[in-house]
Order: structure tokens, then sequence, then C-alpha cells
């Protein structure tokens, strides 16, 4: 399975869908177009991995994923399973 990319805004999904490293390529230009539409927006975006199990959300850095880990260790303090 390829890897999906999206660009984000100020750690925003606004564009997801980019496959493999032809994928990551189409999202990096689609990056570049926004940038020359704003360029003052320029550090606001950026190409992320999207991660593998919460769409839209960033590899690195996955809220939902986040929250579930900080459960999952909230359960295991608390002797729940």
């Amino acid at each position: 399975m390829a890897t999906e990319y999206g660009v984000f805004e100020d750690g925003a999904c606004i564009e997801a869908g980019f496959h493999g490293e032809i994928g990551k390529a189409a999202a990096e230009a689609h990056m570049a177009d926004l940038v020359a539409a704003e360029p003052g927006m320029a550090d606001a975006y950026e190409v992320d991995e999207i991660c593998p199990d919460h769409d839209e959300q960033p590899k690195n850095g996955c809220e939902e994923c986040a929250d579930e880990e900080s459960e999952d260790d909230t359960e295991d303090r608390d002797g729940r399973s």
C-alpha cells in the first residue's frame, strides 16, 4: 500500500489523496501553487504523510492516536485492561 500524503495549512489537512512518491511530488506542486497565490502564507503550508489509521491527520502528531495512547496509559495506571 502506497504512503498517502496531504497538504496541511497551520496543521489542518486541506487536501489529501496524494499516493506514493508521485503523489508526494503532486502535493508539493499543489502547495507551491498555494504559496504562489499567497506568498505571505508560505510558512503556513506543509506536505506531510497522512496517518494510516485516521484520515486527514498527520502521521507524526496525529491527535487521535495521541488520545488513544493517553486513554491506554490511563487504563494501565488504573489497572484496567
